[in-house]
């Protein structure tokens, strides 16, 4: 393994170790000031809380993902490339069908489980829906990512 991807991966190891204890901090912070301050809103603490975790994750892990493409070489960064391009690409196209769909009048009257831990309100159908057309360009993006290394073996 080279000296490079070894040191990221400590890095990126301290990173989430980092995250574990800003998420106890927080999650003990809101618990220390919701038993001092009963009349508290809580659900904006809650939502402050998680915009700053959510934020710090993001970044962290956009850190993590520069360095790590700097430290791999020029075939794997092409293989990468390819994939997030044509897979990626690929099922952001898969998902828009499902979105152009939606937009019929005939799906004010398709019903679905509810997916999003039990909610039914449009932020959490929203939330699906990002979440599943991520999982489709990820399956996208992983086909064609083996299929370069397969193609050039």
């Amino acid at each position: 393994m080279a000296r490079n991807l070894k040191t990221l991966l400590k890095r990126t190891l301290l990173g989430v170790l980092a995250f574990f204890v800003l998420c106890f901090v927080l999650g003990v912070a809101a618990g220390y000031l919701s038993a001092q301050d009963p009349g508290l809103n809580t659900d904006a603490m809650m939502f402050w809380f998680a915009l700053v975790a959510g934020v710090v994750a993001m970044a962290a892990g956009m850190a993590a993902s520069v360095a790590w493409m700097r430290s791999i070489d020029e075939a794997a960064r092409e293989a990468h490339k390819a994939a997030w391009f044509w897979g990626g690409s690929g099922g952001m196209m898969v998902g828009g069908v499902g979105v152009i769909l939606a937009t019929l009048p005939q799906s004010a009257d398709w019903t679905l489980p509810l997916v999003w831990f039990g909610r039914d309100d449009p932020v959490a159908w929203m939330a699906a829906g990002c979440f599943g057309s991520l999982l489709i360009m990820i399956a996208g993006y992983t086909v064609v990512w083996a299929w370069w290394w397969l193609a050039r073996r």
